[in-house]
């Protein structure tokens, strides 16, 4: 069955009604238009800004049906009808803020340095209308700065390849949305893109990869196509300057200690055995990392920054120093000598001078480092600045020591996550972060003081590309999510809000559109979920909209032809009791959401009591234990409402509500040990007609691959209830990731037949 949800408009406040992202921190509205049908002249108060009069003159152009007759001059000069762009302004506006007051004859902006002035250009290029509008203007005053100094966004190149065309696009979305730091993340173990002219095997050799990892991680599967590419120095300056023209710095990322595979394909020397190795087609942390004792590795290192520096004129070099495993260093002798001469107690200190040698030598160009928040363990290097990606605890700790902080947490900040129901998005890395997730996040932490507080720069959006192939792809997980960061990051705290915001982006997708960027419309994506039924054996099915409203649905009925859908209003939950598939949109004027799908498949413990003799962990229980009985059967993609997680055994126990036939019995589990799942040591099972006394029915078998594995047992008997006893591995073993920890137990659907 197919169902249509009615989606309620949201109230829209004067400041919406503008439709500006992010939202200024000071906006009236006045009577009148500005009519942008009539000449106009765009009139510079000096020559250095002649730039961006260019800029705006060439927007405004592009932007109306029909030229006005646009002409640009250099002040003073005012006609009937003029736009006067002014740098700098009174010393009341704060860096990169500007104020801008729209007339009915006039526009004037001015600004407290050039990239306040793009900025208000920016504003004005939202607020223009499409070319089949009214060309004009709504008269306004707005008086606009950043909430923060550091509002960025990350692109990780390594993972999969991207032109220096799609950079540039990229970099063109940043500023639409007023972002002022573009992190471009240049190495990698799967490849080095960025030409190193003394060490022209980084890449010859690290740029290339002879495939690449398909699927899900959990299949563990490569292709034998080569795949590569990297940046020369004269396109890197190329888009360094793309990006300043653009008030945007870019900070270039060259990964140290760890994630060097790469660079160590192209020079062996540079580790700790010598080799071979080679560049990585898969995905992950690999042990073989730069060698700390080897002098000749920060000679290498210090001439790679210098032609970096060279490139990239903004003030931090980020470093990396992220995932950097010391199984190396703890056999090697040059490592340990190193040690011992320094008096280290530890690898982890051992990382922490590697660090802190390299930020010296940065130091003395000039420059500062910025690293991901390991660079903390052993020690933090005296000038370093902190990327806190672990949760907050990372940026809290460097800014109690007084260290600049930029945080991008995983769980708000990481755009290659889910961003709508997994189960209908493209196969991502994992986790869940929605749209309104993103725009919930405070980048100060609760925890500090005002004097702490202010050691936060801002933070960033990051999109890392293992499951990111295409350009387009990129835009759409990072778009809309980009936006709503923006807003956390310029507007103040006090005027954000997100039903508002909502409203604004609604109007701002019809404009993405005609720029042809791929945004995606997960936030209008139907959440198809399963609840018990008024009666056992049944399924409650709910269909909820993330920004509230109601929409349509439909069933179908096996064999799921879609000439056999019907297409009705949804307006409560449908209750289905037998195999059937539903599909779920949002559909108005103007917006039609994307279609979700759910199959639900029944047997004879589908939507029965169950009962557990221990609650699933907390991090993994959505859904409760009628997720092991709700039709669904958890596919390729690790969906976090088809499994149930625990670090114990469980007892399960379900009732199928009157003593029946027997044959098969199953039930699911995950086999993902780089996540540290591990399936179940056994599964013992039992049957009862009364519920109280059970009898030992067999042990369920299974060939254990990677991924989803069913526990099966096929005997034939009678029983009302039956009992799985799934027995926990206990710690993980050597060899494994996460060894000597609890391994996690994951568990799905349970099949009677």
């Amino acid at each position: 069955m197919r169902f249509v949800l009615p989606f309620l408009l949201l109230c829209t406040t004067a400041s919406a009604q503008v439709n500006l992202i992010p939202l200024p921190a000071n906006l009236d509205l006045q009577p009148g238009r500005f009519d942008l049908t009539k000449p106009v002249t765009i009139v510079v108060n000096s020559k250095e800004i002649m730039p961006e009069g260019e800029l705006l003159r060439k927007i405004l152009a592009d932007a109306l049906p029909v030229e006005p007759g646009l002409q640009l001059e250099q002040g003073p000069v005012f006609p009937e009808q003029f736009v006067y762009l002014a740098v700098p302004s009174d010393a009341e506006l704060p860096k990169e803020g500007y104020k801008l007051r729209i007339a009915t004859t006039s526009i004037t902006l001015s600004a407290a340095d050039r990239a306040g002035l793009y900025h208000g250009i920016s504003t004005l290029e939202q607020l223009l209308p499409g070319k089949e509008a009214q060309a004009s203007l709504p008269c306004l005053n707005i008086t606009d700065h950043p909430r923060f100094p550091w509002r960025g966004m990350h692109l990780d190149v390594c993972r999969h390849f991207f032109d220096v065309d799609f950079v540039k696009r990229y970099i063109d979305l940043l500023a639409r949305y007023k972002m002022n730091t573009f992190h471009w993340h240049l190495t990698e173990d799967q490849g080095w893109r960025i030409e190193i002219k003394k060490y022209p095997k980084l890449t010859e050799v690290g740029a290339w990869r002879s495939g690449s990892q398909v699927g899900p991680y959990s299949r563990r599967e490569y292709d034998s196509v080569p795949y590569g590419g990297f940046y020369t120095q004269e396109q890197i300056k190329e888009v360094v300057a793309y990006a300043a023209a653009r008030h945007i710095t870019v900070v270039p990322e060259i990964e140290m200690p760890g994630h060097a595979m790469a660079a160590l394909a192209s020079y062996p020397q540079l580790g700790c055995t010598g080799g071979p190795y080679e560049v990585q087609k898969g995905w992950g942390v690999f042990d073989d990392v730069f060698c700390a004792g080897n002098d000749s590795v920060f000679t290498v290192l210090e001439d790679v920054l210098t032609e970096v520096m060279a490139l990239f004129p903004g003030q931090y070099i980020h470093i990396g120093g992220d995932e950097c495993p010391k199984e190396r260093w703890k056999t090697c002798a040059k490592c340990q000598a190193r040690m011992k001469s320094n008096g280290l107690k530890d690898e982890h200190e051992l990382q922490s001078y590697f660090i802190q040698r390299i930020e010296k030598f940065v130091n003395s160009k000039g420059r500062k480092i910025i690293g991901w928040d390991e660079i903390l363990e052993g020690g933090l290097a005296p000038n370093a600045a902190v990327m806190s990606w672990r949760g907050t605890e990372g940026g809290v700790a460097a800014a109690k020591e007084k260290h600049n902080v930029v945080m991008t947490p995983g769980s708000h900040c990481y755009f290659d996550h889910y961003q709508g129901d997994p189960a209908n998005e493209p196969l991502a890395i994992g986790g869940y972060t929605t749209v309104q997730k993103v725009y919930s996040y405070e980048p100060i932490p609760a925890e500090l003081k005002p004097e702490e507080a202010k050691y936060i720069l801002g933070a960033q959006g990051n999109v890392w590309t293992e499951y990111i192939l295409r350009p387009e792809n990129v835009e759409y997980m990072a778009v809309p999510r980009m936006l709503a960061l923006a807003e956390v990051l310029w507007t103040p705290k006090a005027k954000r809000d997100e039903k508002g915001f909502i409203v604004r982006l609604e109007n701002e997708l019809p404009k993405l559109d005609a720029m042809k960027v791929n945004a995606s419309k997960s936030l209008y994506q139907v959440s198809i979920r399963p609840k018990q039924g008024p009666k056992p054996g049944e399924i409650a099915v709910e269909m909820k909209l993330a920004t509230g409203g109601s929409f349509s649905m439909t069933e179908m009925a096996p064999p799921y032809d879609e000439r056999m859908a019907g297409l009705a209003v949804y307006s409560a939950p449908v209750i289905i009791n037998s195999d059937r598939e539903l599909h779920g949109w949002i559909q108005r004027e103007g917006l039609t959401g994307p279609i979700a799908k759910r199959r639900f498949l029944f047997n004879k413990a589908t939507a029965r009591p169950i009962t557990l003799s221990v609650q699933p962990n907390e991090r993994y229980n959505d859904g409760g234990a009628f997720t092991l009985v709700d039709g669904i059967t958890a596919q390729e993609k690790r969906v976090s409402t088809e499994w149930l997680g625990w670090r114990e055994g469980v007892t399960i126990t379900v009732d199928l509500g009157s003593v029946q036939d027997v044959r098969t019995v199953s039930i699911g589990a995950l086999n993902e040990t780089y996540s540290w799942i591990h399936t179940p040591e056994r599964v013992d099972l039992s049957v009862s007609e009364d519920g109280k006394t059970f009898t030992p029915f067999g042990s369920a078998e299974v060939k254990a691959g990677v991924g989803r594995n069913a526990f099966t047992l096929e005997k034939a008997g009678k029983a009302r209830f039956v009992r799985f006893t799934v027995k926990h591995r206990g710690k993980i073993p050597e060899g494994y990731p996460g060894a000597g920890n609890p391994a996690w137990m994951f568990l799905d659907e349970i099949e009677v037949r």
